[in-house]
C-alpha cells in the first residue's frame, strides 16, 4: 500500500469511528480474568522473553480473537505501582513489566479516544521505540496517529498528550522462569470491549468471520510482529 492509498484508509476509518462517537463507552477500573493463552510465534513456537525485538511492537488478539493487544520489549524495566484512573474516576495500579528484566508489557491496542485501532489493511495505532513528535520527542511510547494521543507503556500506558481522556487497558501477563515462556491471564482498566464490538461488528465479521471476532483466546495466541500484521502502521 502507498502513502496515499494509507491515507485515505485512515482518513475513512476516523470518519467512521468519529461517526459512531455518540453511545457513552463503558469503563471498569477493576481487573478481569480471562483464559490463560500461551503467546506463541508464527509457526506455533512458544515466544521466549529474552528473545523479543524491541524494534516495534507484536500483535496478538486477547482477549478475544478479535481486540489486538500490543506486547512490547521496553529498553528498561518498567516498575510496578503507577496509579491510574478511568475516565469515570476509577482507580487502579500498575502492575508492572514481566520478564528477566522486567521490561515487558501488553496492552488493549484499541485507542481510548475513539477506538482506532490496527487493521490488516494498516494501523494508525503503533510504538515507537524513537523520538514521537506526539510526545513531545519521547521514545518508547504508544501513539494514535488519529489525533496524536501518544501513551507511556513503562507507566500503565497512562496518557502523555492528546485527545486520549485513560489510559489504555493493560493485559495482565505471566512469565514463566523456567521456561522463558509468556502467557496472557486478563485485562485491567477501562473495559470498552462491547463498545468495540457493536462499533465494529460489519469489519471484525469481514476480517474473521461472522461472530468470530467475539471468541475468547484460546490456550495459544498467534503473536506476530506490527509489520506483519498490518500492511503499514503509521508512527507521530
Amino acid at each position: 500500500m502507498d502513502r496515499r492509498s494509507f491515507i485515505k484508509v485512515c482518513g475513512a476509518s476516523a470518519a467512521a469511528i468519529a461517526a459512531g462517537t455518540r453511545a457513552p463507552l463503558v469503563y471498569s477500573g477493576t481487573a478481569k480474568d480471562y483464559g490463560r493463552a500461551k503467546l506463541v510465534d508464527e509457526t506455533g513456537q512458544p515466544l521466549k522473553a529474552s528473545s523479543l525485538s524491541q524494534a516495534e511492537a507484536y500483535v496478538f488478539g486477547y482477549p478475544f480473537a478479535g481486540t489486538p493487544s500490543f506486547l512490547i520489549s521496553l529498553p528498561a524495566a518498567a516498575p510496578a505501582g503507577a496509579e491510574l484512573k478511568t475516565a469515570a474516576g476509577e482507580a487502579y495500579s500498575f502492575a508492572g513489566g514481566v520478564g528477566p528484566n522486567k521490561n515487558i508489557v501488553a496492552y488493549l491496542a484499541i485507542c481510548t479516544h475513539q477506538l482506532a485501532h490496527p487493521e490488516k489493511s494498516g494501523s494508525v495505532v503503533g510504538y515507537n521505540p524513537g523520538k514521537s513528535e506526539a510526545a513531545d520527542n519521547r521514545s518508547a511510547v504508544i501513539t494514535c496517529c488519529a489525533h496524536n494521543s501518544a501513551f507511556d507503556p513503562a507507566a500503565g500506558a497512562s496518557v502523555i498528550s492528546g485527545a486520549a481522556s485513560q489510559p489504555l487497558p493493560a493485559i495482565r501477563l505471566e512469565h514463566d522462569a523456567a521456561t522463558d515462556e509468556l502467557y496472557a491471564t486478563g485485562m485491567y482498566g477501562a473495559d470498552f470491549i462491547d463498545d468495540f464490538f457493536k462499533r465494529f461488528k460489519s469489519k471484525l465479521n469481514k476480517d474473521f468471520g461472522i461472530g468470530k471476532y467475539r471468541e475468547p483466546a484460546g490456550a495459544s495466541v498467534q503473536t506476530v510482529l506490527i509489520s506483519k500484521y498490518s500492511a503499514e502502521a503509521d508512527l507521530c
